[in-house]
């Protein structure tokens, strides 16, 4: 096998076990692995700052699916979505699915209507606090602003499963709808991909695909997988994430990327 000399993985079902953590086995791999590491989320850049601190990366980081690369001092690259789909959007959901639970992200707010106990919810595994706005105001005012993404959290998959069959019949043509948790569904650009993010990083540092390996559990880190020479899946993944992959780690409660680092990647 070529030599892997970049990982990235993604978070939640990933390198975070069932509590949200990772634990000190897994931290003491990663930083003694000598291999530049990112992390590959749907989370907010505040989100994930526990995370990279606590692994001391300084390498690029993937946040939004693939909607902003950041380091500690600048924006990489990014990719939102546009104002005006947004408000479509938004429109259609609340017209449609009235008791959805739903918010928008800009790089700095996480907004919503109410606080519903699905946002509550996610209020506890994230730092972040929603801003409680009206929707139709806050997009008609003239901003730069730039929106990232639109979360809509469902209480059942097969609703899920229907709505996203629903949104995908707009045909809209600059934005992508990704299943990224059982009861999570978010919308961005279409451009905003962990595949695109994933080769801009390896372009800046002239890597080839083989020479690239990530670990991911859930169908939001297919075009991620596909996107490198060394695909790996958790033990916990879905059945496509696992049919994709070229080798399977242990499970995320059982420090299944640093027991892939270790077993496949180190020498």
């Amino acid at each position: 096998m070529t030599k892997i000399k970049y990982i990235f993985s993604d978070l939640d079902g990933t390198l975070l076990n069932t509590e949200g953590k990772i634990s000190e086995q897994s931290q003491k791999i990663i930083k003694n692995c000598q291999i530049p590491f990112t992390l590959v989320s749907a989370r907010t850049p505040q989100a994930m700052e526990e995370f990279i601190e606590q692994l001391d990366l300084t390498s690029p980081q993937i946040a939004f699916n693939g909607g902003l690369i950041f380091d500690k001092t600048h924006t990489i690259a990014e990719n939102t979505l546009a104002r005006s789909t947004v408000k479509h959007l938004v429109q259609i959901i609340k017209k449609n699915y009235p008791k959805l639970s739903l918010s928008f992200y800009t790089r700095e707010n996480w907004y919503v209507e109410q606080l519903d106990e699905p946002i509550k919810e996610e209020m506890r595994f994230t730092p972040q606090q929603p801003k409680i706005v009206n929707f139709t105001k806050q997009l008609e005012k003239k901003s730069a602003t730039k929106i990232f993404k639109i979360l809509l959290i469902f209480p059942d998959e097969e609703q899920l499963e229907q709505t996203k069959l629903t949104l995908e019949a707009l045909h809209l043509p600059d934005i992508i709808i990704q299943k990224t948790w059982e009861s999570y569904l978010e919308i961005t650009s279409k451009k905003a991909q962990k595949a695109f993010a994933i080769k801009t990083i390896a372009k800046i540092n002239h890597l080839k695909k083989e020479e690239l390996a990530a670990f991911g559990d859930n169908e939001n880190d297919l075009s991620m997988l596909q996107a490198v020479g060394c695909p790996i899946a958790m033990e916990n993944a879905s059945n496509k994430i696992k049919k994709l992959a070229k080798l399977i780690t242990k499970k995320n409660d059982e420090d299944g990327v640093a027991y892939g680092i270790e077993k496949y990647i180190v020498d």
